[in-house]
C-alpha cells in the first residue's frame, strides 16, 4: 500500500514541482513596453500660393536665314574671262563689287554697229529734207529711232559683261569658272542678303496668343559657339497668318538688323547658324507660376489643408521650363503639394516636412 502510494506521490510532485518553476520564470520576466502598431506618415513639401502678374516668356528654335535670296544669272552670252578673287563660296561682298567678267568683243563690235547705223541714218535724213522728200524725211526719222535703240541695247549689253552683286551678300555657291563658257540665262551664283537676316520660328497656337501684342518687341537670340553661350539682338517682326499643316505650328519671324556688323553686335551672326530665341509674351494677371511636379492627371493639383491632401483642378495657361503658369482653381495661400507619391488620393493623411 505504501508503494502505491509513492508512486502515485511522484508524478503530482514533478507536476506541482513545475507548475511552481513556470509560475517563478514568468514572475522573474521584464515588463514588455507597448508598442505603437501605427505606421509613420508620409511627408511632403508644398509651394504656397501668391497671385500676382506673371510674366511670359516663350523660347523656340529655328535657323538664322537671309532676307532675300538671289538666284544670279549671266544676261549675255560668251565666255568667262575674269573671276574676281572672293567670288569664293562664303565670302561677303558689298553691292556693286564685280564677280566675274564675259568677253566683251562680241558686244563691243555690236555697239559700233549701232552707232555707224546711227550716223548712217542722220545722213539719209539730211539728204531727204534737204531734197525735201517728205516720205524719205519719216523713213529717216524711223531709222534714227531704230538705230538709237539698237544702241542702247548694245550698250546694256556690254555693261551686263560686267556680272555685279546687285546687294550686300554672301555668296552661298559660286556656279562658273575662269575659262567657262556660259548662256544667257545660265546662274553664276547663289546670293545671299547680309543687310538683314530672319529666323523663322515654330511656335504653338497657344503660345501665339501670347505674342500678338509683341509685335515690334526685342528678341533675345542665344547660341553656343565655343565655350561661351552668344547673344544677339532682334525684332519680332510679324506671325504669319496661317498653320502649318505637317508640324501644326504658326510660324513667327524675327528680324537682326546688319547680322554681320559688329559695331551692332557684339559677335557676327552666321547665316545658317541654329539659335535659340526667348520672346517677350504679354502677362498673365492673377496667376502663379509653379513647377511642373504639382501637376496631375486631368490638370489637377494635392493642396495641403489640416494634415490631409485635397485634389483641386485648376486652369493652366503656360508651360515652359519644368514650370507651369496657372491661373485658375487656387486660392491665395493654397499650399500646393510639390512632392510626387507613389500613391495620392483625396483625404489622404500626410505630414507637411519642414523642407
Amino acid at each position: 500500500m505504501l508503494r502505491k502510494t509513492i508512486k502515485l506521490m511522484i508524478p503530482l510532485a514533478i507536476i506541482v514541482a513545475a507548475v511552481i518553476l513556470a509560475m517563478v520564470m514568468v514572475g522573474s520576466r521584464e515588463e514588455l513596453k507597448p508598442v505603437d502598431s501605427a505606421q509613420p506618415l508620409p511627408h511632403v513639401q508644398a509651394v504656397e500660393v501668391t497671385l500676382s502678374e506673371v510674366p511670359i516668356s516663350i523660347v523656340a528654335h529655328g535657323n538664322v536665314t537671309s532676307r532675300y535670296e538671289l538666284e544670279l544669272a549671266s544676261e549675255v552670252t560668251g565666255r568667262v574671262v575674269w573671276v574676281a578673287p572672293e567670288f569664293q563660296p562664303g565670302e561677303m561682298v558689298e553691292a556693286g563689287t564685280v564677280l566675274l567678267r564675259i568677253d566683251p568683243a562680241n558686244y563691243e563690235l555690236a555697239l559700233a554697229q549701232a552707232r555707224a547705223a546711227l550716223a548712217t541714218a542722220n545722213i539719209a535724213l539730211a539728204d531727204a529734207r534737204a531734197l525735201k522728200r517728205q516720205a524719205a524725211i519719216g523713213e529717216g526719222e524711223l531709222n534714227i529711232e531704230a538705230a538709237r535703240q539698237r544702241i542702247a541695247k548694245a550698250e546694256q549689253d556690254l555693261a551686263f559683261t560686267e556680272i555685279k552683286a546687285p546687294f550686300n551678300a554672301v555668296i552661298d555657291r559660286q556656279s562658273v569658272e575662269f575659262g567657262q563658257f556660259v548662256s544667257t540665262g545660265q546662274p553664276v551664283a547663289r546670293l545671299l542678303s547680309s543687310d538683314t537676316a530672319e529666323v523663322t520660328l515654330p511656335v504653338t497656337p497657344a503660345e501665339a496668343g501670347f505674342l500678338e501684342a509683341s509685335l515690334g518687341a526685342p528678341v533675345v537670340l542665344s547660341a553656343q559657339i565655343g565655350e561661351r553661350k552668344q547673344q544677339w539682338q532682334a525684332t519680332l517682326k510679324r506671325i504669319e497668318a496661317r498653320v502649318d499643316q505637317a508640324s501644326r505650328v504658326i510660324p513667327v519671324i524675327v528680324e537682326v538688323q546688319r547680322p554681320y556688323d559688329t559695331r551692332l553686335h557684339a559677335h557676327r551672326l552666321p547665316l545658317g547658324l541654329f539659335v535659340e530665341a526667348t520672346l517677350p509674351g504679354e502677362p498673365v494677371g492673377s496667376a502663379v507660376r509653379l513647377p511642373s511636379s504639382v501637376l496631375h492627371a486631368d490638370d489637377s493639383v494635392f493642396v495641403f489643408s489640416d494634415g490631409v491632401l485635397r485634389r483641386k483642378r485648376v486652369d493652366v495657361v503656360h508651360r515652359a521650363g519644368g514650370t507651369v503658369v496657372i491661373n485658375g482653381g487656387l486660392d491665395p495661400g493654397d499650399r500646393v503639394v510639390s512632392t510626387r507619391l507613389d500613391l495620392m488620393f483625396e483625404g489622404m493623411k500626410v505630414e507637411l516636412s519642414d523642407g
